[in-house]
């Protein structure tokens, strides 16, 4: 398995739009790649298409922080 990569700019259109159902794809595939032991690496994406990485999480319990943060207005 290798590192997943979120690329924010998507999950605050997902967030604008309140799909949930691509979000928690998105979230649970995110918490597999940490259960076995690899990183969620977060990168925003600039106007020219270049993704800037600015986070790594790689334990649970800031996975699970992460993530509460972005559902919690939904």
């Amino acid at each position: 398995m290798e590192d997943f990569l979120i690329v924010v700019n998507r999950i605050e259109d997902l967030q604008a739009t309140k799909d949930l159902v691509e979000l928690e794809l998105i979230f649970d595939k995110a918490k597999r790649t940490i259960v076995g032991g690899m990183s969620v690496i977060l990168v925003r994406e600039n106007s020219k298409g270049k993704q800037e990485r600015f986070n790594t999480i790689s334990s649970e319990i800031d996975f699970e922080e992460y993530r509460k943060q972005v559902f919690r207005y939904l």
